[in-house]
């Protein structure tokens, strides 16, 4: 018999991953009723029992798991060098649920990480991109902006007029974040950019707000509402 080494059987071990099974029965209507830490806290632990073998897209990298909440000071602290006023139910997840982890696609970033990601928001903006009555008309004129910018000083302030009141919170993957509107009509929302920053990448808005957004994620996930691409890869269908 030929022997299979372990980097093979880790292979064929991933392609048997199956479909997550939705729940015989979840009593929606007791979970709904919860106060929205308790709430997500239950979708997560839910999410992960039907999906054992992390396939959903970007759950290998947070396996369904939080980290410690973060304190008020923290959070606080955060907003302050930031000039942003994080919206109060993200603010309930960092201090109650947990200071990033366990999240829609890749999961949530810590305060930690946000800080990495976010020096756009150190710069001035006139408004945030989704209050323009005409996002497009002012998207395309600020990516023509920072294509034609010869200064490398200059690039971070038109980042700052580009994503100005939007807090990184999350990635799709590659070039394509989720992000958190701070400031303007839709605080609270979440929308989607791409940082590749041309005219055709226009930001999009969800029209969900956090609470809305994230736990509807893993509704979704528990009712097996998602899509096979590969055997050991599946997406939650939005």
């Amino acid at each position: 018999m030929i022997g299979i080494d372990d980097f093979t059987r880790n292979i064929l071990k991933n392609l048997s991953i199956t479909k997550p099974e939705p729940p015989a029965f979840v009593d929606w209507n007791q979970i709904d009723s919860m106060d929205f830490p308790e709430r997500i806290k239950t979708l997560i632990r839910l999410a992960s029992a039907y999906d054992p073998n992390n396939a959903i897209h970007g759950a290998n990298a947070h396996k369904y798991h939080l980290n410690p909440p973060a304190t008020l000071a923290y959070v606080l602290e955060f907003e302050q060098e930031f000039h942003v006023t994080i919206p109060e139910i993200f603010v309930r997840f960092l201090t109650e649920v947990g200071n990033g982890g366990a999240g829609v696609d890749y999961g949530i970033y810590s305060l930690q990480a946000m800080r990495r990601g976010n020096k756009h928001l150190k710069y001035p903006h006139e408004k945030n991109i989704f209050d323009y009555d005409n996002i497009r008309e002012k998207w395309v004129e600020l990516a023509h902006e920072l294509e034609v910018c010869e200064d490398e000083s200059e690039i971070d302030k038109i980042y700052g007029k580009m994503y100005g009141g939007l807090l990184v919170i999350a990635t799709n993957g590659c070039t394509y974040d989720h992000v958190l509107i701070c400031e303007g009509k839709y605080t609270g929302m979440v929308g989607m950019i791409d940082w590749n920053s041309e005219e055709y990448s226009v930001p999009f808005f969800r029209g969900l707000d956090f609470e809305t957004w994230i736990c509807g994620y893993f509704k979704r996930i528990i009712q097996g509402n998602v899509t096979k691409h590969s055997p050991n890869f599946w997406t939650v269908n939005r």
